[in-house]
């Protein structure tokens, strides 16, 4: 008896085994190809993530108390968040040692700009110069002086707001240790001489850890003299500079309030800085 093999049968019968692997390879591909963009995808989130809560986000900021350095509607401004958590409040949180901090700079401006054991004026050691009457010519040198020190008198910030959710942007004016002059207004809202300063000689001082924000339109702002004193945990960023529009100088100096329009009153608070004793504070640069 003769044994007959059908080698057609099995050669027919393996290409389909052959495209069944192939599929299931062709398959697998296309997964990790799949898993592979999303990780990807994730990543890329979690770096614009990290890089707006930790590094710099992009703002749009709306409402007329910053006028005129910020309009109305429209603006968009770039916000630093990393040098706040980096370096602090400018000569730390408590008013003590930002009182002995200033002495301490007080003493090395006066060795400093005096010689020859000439007279001396006695000048504050830290001008407060109207940012309208800043030099332009080194613009850039105060922003890198700026990013790489802490919160300061006359910088923008941007703070979440005392009492509702959402932030405002102001321009600091105070710090731990200053001395708040209450400006010719009525206080609104909560009052804020029995818990958020004390009581000096009629004056307010403002606590440790807490700042004093305003905005520059003091006609039309809702700020420190509503609400008292903010805590420095509240403060989201530092504003550099505008993105949008183009228009005039974008950077967002570091100074006093722009100058009052004539005819518009002044209804803002004036700030004795921590260790001031009386000497001359220069207001032109």
């Amino acid at each position: 008896m003769t044994r007959h093999t059908n080698y057609a049968y099995f050669a027919t019968n393996k290409r389909p085994l052959t495209s069944s692997s192939s599929s299931k390879e062709e398959f697998y591909e296309g997964c990790q190809g799949i898993f592979s963009l999303v990780g990807r995808i994730m990543a890329l989130f979690g770096v614009a993530y990290s890089v707006s809560e930790y590094g710099f986000e992009l703002t749009l900021c709306e409402g007329p108390s910053m006028l005129p350095t910020i309009k109305s509607s429209g603006e968009i401004i770039l916000v630093d968040r990393i040098s706040p958590r980096l370096h602090g409040i400018e000569g730390g949180a408590v008013g003590i040692e930002r009182t002995k901090f200033a002495r301490k700079r007080q003493d090395e401006f006066e060795e400093s700009f005096f010689s020859n054991n000439e007279k001396k004026n006695y000048q504050w050691h830290q001008p407060i110069v109207p940012v309208t009457d800043l030099p332009i010519s080194d613009k850039w040198h105060r922003l890198w002086k700026q990013t790489t020190s802490g919160i300061s008198v006359g910088d923008v910030v941007v703070v979440q707001h005392p009492d509702r959710k959402g932030t405002i942007c102001k321009r600091v004016l105070g710090l731990p240790g200053d001395t708040v002059v209450k400006p010719p207004i009525s206080m609104r809202r909560r009052p804020m001489l029995r818990r958020d300063l004390i009581r000096r000689n009629g004056l307010l001082v403002i606590p440790d850890g807490h700042i004093w924000v305003e905005g520059d339109n003091t006609m039309n702002s809702a700020d420190s003299r509503n609400y008292g004193s903010i805590p420095a945990a509240m403060i989201v960023g530092r504003v550099l500079l505008r993105v949008w529009p183009l228009r005039g100088n974008a950077i967002m100096q570091r100074g006093a309030r722009p100058r009052s329009v004539d005819g518009v009153p002044f209804t803002g608070s004036t700030i004795i800085p921590a260790g001031y004793e009386g000497e001359e504070i220069i207001k032109v640069p």
